[in-house]
């Protein structure tokens, strides 16, 4: 078995599904196995995927343990020499999952690979992009991307300055498309991916270990995968996914980087919202946050 696909299923059965049949539409020149992981989900009997899709491994978790944990019960039941970590809210839009594969056996350096994601309009998602530090921050403050070519600002920085429309070795990248080498998985802490996130920011402390390893990190433009990501979400949840979003970076900076590293990237990081133009109300927001983080206080 070349690729074992896994996906994290809770209380979304239509979009799990749609993601299943693109998979199995588009997926040509590998041999793969998929595996469906329900999180508790209540909306309906995850037995329905099975009746639906004969050929998939249902793995029913007990509780909702959330993304990272669930990730790490399908990667127990899975068989394939790569493990690829697919967004329920994910399809593929043509063979990606070969693409990906092929990428991954080319180089033996490289560790992990993803794909380009789109939204269903055609636009593509920033889900590449630089490790947090306080040189970047500086790039920004001092606007030194103004005197930057195009190419060195999609290099240097990455995310929001990088076009998608050609390979790339990034930082790190979203954990929507997560193609890795079963090897990887081998040699991290455990034998598996790091779960102490419930949800949001897994992805960045996995490409962190991943290149601590001694691995690289690709982007394969000509994989295509739409990714619905709703842009919609109340205010109120998008806060709460935001606040989550911080805490959880905040473990992993002072984890990774120290205390001392931490706070002088956050005051770096304020300084530079400090100075931003645009929406009043939310660089407000981000300096409070940022200012509670620099504190030690929870958001």
């Amino acid at each position: 078995m070349q690729v074992s696909v896994i996906i994290i299923n809770y209380n979304t059965f239509q979009l799990t599904s749609e993601a299943v049949e693109s998979i199995i539409k588009h997926t040509k020149g590998v041999s793969y196995e998929i595996i469906v992981v329900d999180n508790a989900s209540t909306e309906c009997d995850p037995g329905l995927f099975a009746e639906r899709f004969p050929s998939i491994k249902l793995v029913r978790n007990p509780d909702n343990s959330g993304f990272a944990k669930g990730n790490n019960l399908g990667i127990r039941h899975s068989s394939g020499d790569t493990i690829l970590l697919f967004n329920s809210d994910a399809a593929c839009l043509n063979d990606a999952i070969t693409l990906t594969y092929e990428a991954l056996q080319a180089e033996k350096d490289l560790g992990l690979t993803t794909a380009r994601l789109e939204y269903p309009d055609g636009r593509v998602q920033h889900s590449c992009g630089r490790f947090p530090s306080i040189g970047l921050q500086l790039v920004e403050l001092l606007r030194l991307q103004k005197v930057m070519t195009a190419e060195q600002r999609a290099n240097i920085l990455q995310g929001a300055f990088f076009t998608y429309d050609k390979p790339l070795y990034p930082d790190w990248v979203w954990g929507t498309y997560y193609h890795l080498k079963r090897e990887v998985i081998e040699k991290m802490p455990g034998q598996q991916l790091a779960d102490d996130f419930f949800m949001y920011a897994e992805d960045l402390q996995w490409s962190y270990t991943v290149r601590k390893l001694g691995y690289t990190i690709k982007y394969v433009p000509e994989a295509r995968v739409m990714h619905h990501f709703s842009q919609s979400t109340k205010k109120e949840k998008r806060l709460n996914q935001g606040n989550m979003i911080l805490q959880n970076e905040d473990i992993f900076l002072n984890r990774e980087y120290g205390w001392a590293t931490t706070k002088a990237y956050y005051l770096a990081k304020m300084a530079n919202f400090f100075l931003l133009r645009g929406n009043p109300e939310h660089r407000q927001l981000m300096l409070q946050q940022y200012g509670k983080l620099l504190r030690g206080k929870p958001l």
